[in-house]
């Protein structure tokens, strides 16, 4: 009775490992396409991507056009420091410009829907000209995200 029972817990224990597995490998990375407009004028567009653990990957391309004052500018790993969290992504290529982009919903769920929080004020937004863009107000140029959204689907290579 005792072998069985041994018997019994090695298999329970190997099954609970196997299962563990497979639910690890259910996770996908996140592609994010974003699209929206300024307050005044220009747009936003690009896509970025999260992955499983819920951090931005390196393959990120957000462009900006001109409007409102602003030139446009593409930003992207080669030149961007990049951070985010369950509901922004920011984008600072050195200390002189910001794009920072704050969405109503949890980038950790794809949607196909994901307003971009806008208004005159913030948060999301464009800046530049200020060693202090991340600290409002700065004594730089910003322009506010009038209208937006993203949308998002698991990355098709990363399916199982």
């Amino acid at each position: 009775m005792r072998k069985i029972l041994q018997g019994l817990a090695i298999v329970a224990a190997a099954l609970g490992f196997s299962l563990a597995g497979n639910m690890s490998e259910a996770k996908a990375d996140v592609v994010w396409t974003v699209d929206g407009s300024f307050i005044g004028g220009g747009t936003v567009s690009g896509t970025f991507t999260l992955n499983v653990y819920g951090f931005i990957e390196n393959n990120f391309s957000i462009t900006t056009t001109a409007g409102g004052g602003f030139p446009g500018f593409t930003y992207n790993a080669s030149d961007s420091y990049y951070s985010n969290g369950n509901f922004y992504v920011d984008f600072q290529p050195g200390y002189i410009q910001d794009l920072h982009l704050a969405f109503l919903d949890s980038l950790l769920m794809p949607n196909s829907n994901n307003p971009i929080i806008g208004g005159s004020g913030g948060p999301s937004y464009e800046c530049i000209g200020s060693y202090s863009c991340y600290t409002q107000p700065s004594d730089g140029a910003y322009r506010y995200i009038g209208t937006g959204f993203a949308s998002a689907a698991p990355e098709p290579a990363t399916w199982q």
